[in-house]
């Protein structure tokens, strides 16, 4: 297939499009918020972060456990 003057190649293979749509989900926030945070509150910042993971990853977990007590197509939703 050969490309045409003008028209732009397509070269977006998986793992590109996986780092691409992460990016647009998460944004460059999580990149400047520890910065903000430890500013503010100084070395407690990290243990907040710490509790903050935790939290997240318990209800990552109960998502887990609900999510395969229902094996069917679909979401969360």
């Amino acid at each position: 297939m050969t490309v045409d003057a003008g028209e732009l190649e397509r070269n977006l293979g998986f793992l590109e499009a996986m780092t691409l749509g992460g990016g647009t989900m998460i944004g460059a926030g999580i990149f400047i918020l520890p910065g903000l945070a430890a500013e503010g509150a100084g070395p407690a910042s990290a243990i907040s972060f710490v509790i903050a993971g935790f939290v997240a990853l318990l209800a990552a977990l109960s998502l887990a456990e609900l999510a395969t007590g229902m094996p069917i197509a679909g979401g969360s939703y």
